[in-house]
């Protein structure tokens, strides 16, 4: 199975990215460790499940929005201390 998430490029600033990078690819890890996960910058927000069942798509998009969702617990804010 093939799991591709495109992010916005204009939405996200590259330290941000590479954290919602890192963490898509962990969480995909956990449910299926064979898959092929690709994370990269483009024109729009996208999901792509390929290879996989129906269920796989929405199980996927479920995790997808979970994540996000607990973007507090794992999303490192920048610190502008001056």
């Amino acid at each position: 199975m093939r799991i591709e998430l495109m992010v916005n490029k204009n939405n996200v600033p590259q330290d941000t990215f590479c954290q919602v990078e890192r963490e898509f690819s962990r969480r995909m890890a956990i449910s299926w460790p064979d898959a092929l996960v690709r994370v990269r910058l483009g024109g729009a927000n996208e999901l792509s499940v390929l290879g996989g069942l129906k269920e796989d798509k929405q199980q996927v998009e479920l995790a997808l929005e979970a994540m996000f969702d607990e973007a507090d617990d794992w999303l490192e804010q920048p610190s502008y201390d001056m």
